[in-house]
Formats: C-alpha cells, structure tokens, sequence
C-alpha cells in the first residue's frame, strides 16, 4: 500500500469520527443547554447586573454591594454596557492644556535668522572654548 493512499484511509477515518461525534453531540440531551457557569441573580455578580439596569454609577454599586469597582466594570463589559473608548490617548493631549503650540523661536525668519543663529552659536562656541582653556591652564598650574 502505497503512503498516499494510507493517509487517504486515515483522513476519511477522522472525518468519520469527527460526523459521528457531532450528530451525537447534537442528539444528546446537553444540545439545548449553553455551556460553562450559568448566571445566578442571587450572586454578586447578579446584583451588579440589575443595579446597572437601574442606571446606577458603578463606584455606587461597588459601595452598596461591598465589592471592588473592578468587578462592577468586567461585568458591566460583559453585559455590552460599557462604551468602547477609541485606541488611544489622541497625539499630545496630556500636555496640550500645559504647553502652547511650538512656536518658532523669535529671529529665526527665514534664511537671514538661521544664519544669524548659527553666527551667534559660533560666538558663544569660541567665547566657552577659551574660557576652557584657562581652566585647563589653572588646573595645570596648580598641579605643578
């Protein structure tokens, strides 16, 4: 017997297997029952439930039933209440009310204003790199 026919055999065994356990999981008598915990109106959770009906704040119910506010917003996810929110804090809202819109910066107009500004940090460049030199020149000294 050759290999493609051997997997033939086994594939058309496991289809078989696979129709008898489905048309024997749709006779049997859990068919109509849902899977998994049932709800129970007397637990907390069920409390949380028909609170929430009633348009209650979820810290309110935490606070009347004792439980956690966490626990209130999972089941409140559950049931489909809570309102989606978008991906994402949007681009630069958590400084926006602090911060002014860049602007930029005062002589800086044009092509004139970055060569101004270039000339002037040049300036200050050479200003620092001498007063470096006579630290250097201190420092030496006092180590002599």
């Amino acid at each position: 017997m050759g290999v493609g026919r051997a997997i033939g055999i086994f594939f058309a065994f496991d289809l078989l297997t696979m129709a008898h356990f489905f048309t024997m999981s749709e006779t049997s008598s859990n068919a109509g029952r849902k899977r998994g915990r049932q709800m129970d109106a007397g637990s907390t959770s069920g409390k949380i439930r028909e609170l929430l009906k009633t348009g209650m704040s979820a810290g309110d119910i935490a606070k009347k039933l004792g439980c956690r506010p966490a626990l209130v917003y999972n089941v409140k996810a559950r049931m489909g209440m809570a309102t989606k929110r978008g991906p994402g804090r949007p681009k630069g809202s958590k400084n926006a009310a602090k911060k002014p819109a860049a602007a930029m910066p005062a002589g800086l107009d044009g092509l004139s204003g970055i060569i101004a500004a270039v000339r002037n940090s040049e300036q200050q460049r050479t200003q620092l790199r001498a007063t470096l030199e006579r630290i250097h020149t201190m420092v030496r000294a006092a180590l002599d």
